[in-house]
């Protein structure tokens, strides 16, 4: 029976030994100048949040973008959106999460303002509705845009046109419940997407941040809330739909429920058809 070599496994064991002791201890690996985009999705929420936070100090939008585009995200808006989503839903600090949806905010307007020029401007005709009575929700009206002005009826609506941010956004009134105003169906080339579009207000007519809304369909539920897109409004939020699901929409806080809800479909002047948007408006009592 042959010897087994000890020498030899006793130098394998040796040098196992002697180059773990040097990678992991005498001089590990260590990363220098290493990308962001390396980085863990928590790690990269938190480098969001600290370019947020530089940004809310300095207003510099265009530094702003290059640290964020060295994360390497496809793209930077959603993800902030929805962090700041996340941040409100979680009781994260207001001063963070207003950071992260302020810059999310600015980075779509900048976007926004590279599409559209400065003339750029849709008409819209709105079929009048009769007065109805208190909490009776009016039958949706069909809006559609048209290319140019053809009556003295046809009122100009400046796309996405900023809105002046106020110093103070309202909070709903405690226990007090949200009643549907209108419900629109838009017809727009201008919105990529059939949305779910809301809009709250209080008794005054003051836009609210922060409500929650949850809409419904095939027994799921989803939250999103207010007050992430100030450009547009505080009191503003809204959801993509999927053309071929119904939803089920109501406010946390207590509202009318809105049921049966579907992107309508819509078509363009040339002829081409696309799925349009429904626009809601609650207020309080």
């Amino acid at each position: 029976m042959d010897k087994i070599p000890w020498h030899l496994l006793a130098g394998l064991i040796l040098g196992l030994g002697l180059g773990l002791l040097i990678s992991w201890v005498i001089a590990p690996v260590e990363y220098t100048d290493a990308p962001p985009s390396i980085l863990r999705s928590d790690f990269k929420e938190e480098y969001r949040s600290l370019i947020a936070s530089a940004y809310a100090s300095t207003s510099d939008l265009g530094r702003a973008e290059k640290r964020l585009a060295t994360l390497g995200d496809a793209n930077s808006i959603d993800l902030l959106e929805s962090q700041a989503q996340r941040a409100l839903a979680s009781g994260e600090p207001s001063a963070s999460r207003n950071a992260i949806a302020e810059l999310a905010a600015d980075l779509a307007q900048k976007k926004v303002s590279n599409l559209v020029t400065a003339t750029s401007t849709r008409f819209l005709t709105q079929t009048s509705l009769p007065p109805t009575p208190t909490g009776t929700p009016p039958t949706p009206t069909k809006i559609i845009a048209t290319s140019e002005p053809a009556t003295a009826t046809l009122t100009p609506v400046p796309i996405y046109t900023r809105t002046p941010r106020s110093t103070t956004t309202a909070s709903p009134t405690a226990g007090a419940p949200f009643m549907l105003l209108s419900q629109d169906e838009i017809c727009s080339t201008n919105i990529s997407e059939g949305l779910l579009m809301v809009y709250v207000s209080d008794s005054a007519q003051n836009s609210i941040s922060g409500v929650e809304i949850i809409v419904e369909r095939d027994g799921d539920e989803e939250h999103f809330f207010t007050g992430l897109k100030p450009e547009l409004d505080h009191g503003y939020a809204d959801y993509a739909m999927d053309a071929s699901q119904r939803y089920r929409l109501h406010l946390a806080a207590g509202s009318t429920a809105v049921t049966d809800l579907s992107a309508p479909p819509c078509q363009d002047s040339n002829g081409d058809h696309y799925w349009g948007s429904i626009r809601l408006r609650f207020q309080q009592p």
